[in-house]
């Protein structure tokens, strides 16, 4: 399993989220992102639909029903309901050890102590389990690897 670190760099996440997700799903995997509140799941709804006017990013939420048919599944449940192989992890939200998934993000802004903490937290519980996570930082470009 594939394991990413991607701190925002006090970057909207909303944005950020919209643009990962839309690279997993191009490269054609089915992703679930997993919040952790029911306002961040309308939040991200509202922005994958509005992130490039120019494209499409078929998605869904537990409102709009037709769960296991979205190939981007938005929640703040802790089910993969929408059997993703990519998990978007924001908010701290919870996130088990598998569940199928050969990638996972956790999307974190460092400018935030609380969610730094806990991606340290995970970083570590990551290396433990014997993941090599990689740490990426958003920049004017997109994503950047960082060491």
């Amino acid at each position: 399993m594939r394991v990413n670190f991607r701190n925002l760099a006090g970057r909207p996440l909303e944005r950020w989220v919209a643009l990962l997700a839309a690279a997993h799903y191009d490269a054609g995997e089915r992703v679930l992102i997993r919040t952790g509140s029911t306002e961040r799941v309308k939040a991200l709804d509202s922005a994958l639909w509005i992130y490039d006017p120019g494209s499409f990013l078929p998605h869904g939420t537990s409102e709009l029903g037709r769960v296991n048919e979205q190939p981007v599944f938005i929640t703040d449940g802790e089910d993969n309901t929408n059997e993703a192989t990519a998990l978007i992890v924001t908010d701290q939200s919870v996130t088990p050890a598998s569940d199928g998934f050969t990638s996972v993000d956790y999307v974190f802004d460092r400018t935030d102590p609380d969610a730094r903490e806990a991606a340290r937290q995970r970083w570590r519980n990551c290396k433990e389990a014997g993941y090599e996570p990689v740490y990426w930082e958003a920049s004017a470009e997109g994503w950047r690897r960082a060491s």
